[in-house]
């Protein structure tokens, strides 16, 4: 079972994202961080967290301080039963490399908004356009979780570690994947 802890939208509340990166640790290993843009800070305060699990982060349209080529625009993600086999890193609407052999899953990560979310239309184009099964995205601030139709991919977007005053809680979630399942778990702080 593989195991992403996935949040977007932190905001430069990196105080909420190290209290998300907690609570997940306590419900297992993570093998990987996915930020959904919108860092809104540079990616020297990840760093400076020395955090042993890898990150894989995308631009939001709040993310002026962050490189221009690092983050990329997107990701795809190709999934193994024994882990993340490869990250594709990717400019909106380039194409990725055909899917490897063994690869169970491949996810989409983009932030978002070039893709006029929360509507889902584009965004599951683009899934297919990648052949991915999973699209992660964030910009809404809201969580969601959608199946759509039986070719569909699956739309997640994990909230916001930023949320107005008395607008509600920070969220997040845990992605587990085996070789044919996807599980979604959703956390609030």
């Amino acid at each position: 079972m593989v195991n992403l802890m996935v949040c977007s939208d932190i905001h430069a509340r990196i105080g909420h994202f190290q209290d998300a990166v907690m609570a997940a640790r306590a419900e297992g290993a993570i093998d990987a961080i996915v930020i959904a843009g919108d860092l809104q800070m540079p990616a020297a305060a990840l760093e400076e967290l020395n955090l042993p699990e890898p990150i894989y982060l995308v631009h939001g349209n709040n993310d002026a301080a962050l490189a221009p080529a690092n983050p990329a625009d997107e990701l795809a993600i190709d999934v193994t039963a024994d882990g993340v086999a490869a990250v594709h890193e990717l400019a909106y609407h380039e194409a990725a490399p055909a899917r490897g052999d063994g690869v169970s899953h491949r996810i989409m990560v983009t932030h978002g908004h070039t893709y006029r979310a929360p509507r889902l239309v584009r965004l599951r184009q683009r899934a297919a356009a990648l052949d991915a099964d999973i699209v992660i995205y964030g910009h809404s601030h809201r969580w969601q979780e959608d199946a759509g139709g039986p070719a569909d991919a699956l739309v997640l977007n994990s909230g916001t570690l930023m949320p107005k005053p008395g607008s509600g809680r920070c969220t997040f979630m845990i992605l587990r994947l085996d070789s044919k399942d996807v599980y979604v778990d959703r956390y609030d702080l």
